[in-house]
């Protein structure tokens, strides 16, 4: 799979964007890269990539940057000045873990100028298991007022409809027609369709890539 320097994750709330930031930020890493996960993330206060940024360096180096640690469970937009680093590094790539919905991806319209003026690719995910992305017209409206929020364009689609642990090829397959048909009407390509690892031998040749993901989110009340 291809990457561009820079990657932003955007799309409806509860979608799966953290688990998708952390993963591919693994991918880019494993392929020799130095990458950084910017957490963008100030309206959610769960399944935020900064909630493992102690596991993801100390097992693959990979460091998250966005709120500073010391504010991590603030309810303020406390944005780390680190990620004008990421957005001008010549060298790092940066995969961006933006905020739900509208609201959630607000923030990133403050750096849409460089971020037009750098090599990268914005991914819309989309689950259609969610109450407002769950046909065409829905997922088509949430993506363009994603887009007006962020004053910033949708690249890629990515298929990643999951019910968490409960997910089965027969939800993939379901949300893989509505994602081909919101490509069909909005001429955006699909980037890839993720799998959760352990249905990765089940599901068929789809015509597009397959991104296998480990999930790393708990929410509060399944942490042990």
């Amino acid at each position: 799979m291809d990457f561009k320097r820079l990657t932003i994750v955007v799309g409806h709330y509860g979608t799966g964007k953290t688990e998708i930031a952390i993963n591919y930020a693994k991918l880019i890493r494993e392929s020799g890269k130095e990458v950084e996960i910017v957490d963008l993330d100030i309206v959610n206060p769960y399944f935020r990539s900064r909630e493992v940024r102690k596991e993801l360096f100390e097992k693959w180096g990979i460091r998250v940057i966005g709120v500073e640690e010391k504010y991590m469970n603030a309810d303020v937009p406390a944005i780390s000045r680190n990620i004008y680093g990421a957005l001008y590094s010549k060298d790092k790539y940066a995969v961006f873990d933006v905020g739900g919905d509208d609201v959630g991806a607000t923030p990133l319209g403050q750096y849409r100028h460089i971020i037009k003026d750098q090599d990268a690719e914005v991914l819309f995910v989309i689950n259609v298991n969610r109450p407002l992305t769950k046909d065409v017209k829905l997922v088509i409206e949430y993506l363009k007022s994603i887009e007006e929020a962020a004053k910033i364009k949708v690249t890629h689609l990515v298929n990643n409809t999951h019910l968490s642990y409960e997910t089965t090829v027969e939800d993939i397959l379901r949300g893989q027609k509505v994602v081909e048909e919101v490509s069909k009407i909005t001429g955006i390509p699909i980037k890839m369709v993720t799998v959760k690892r352990e249905l990765l031998n089940q599901v068929p040749d789809l015509g597009y890539p397959i991104f296998p993901i480990d999930l790393y989110m708990k929410a509060p009340w399944d942490k042990m």
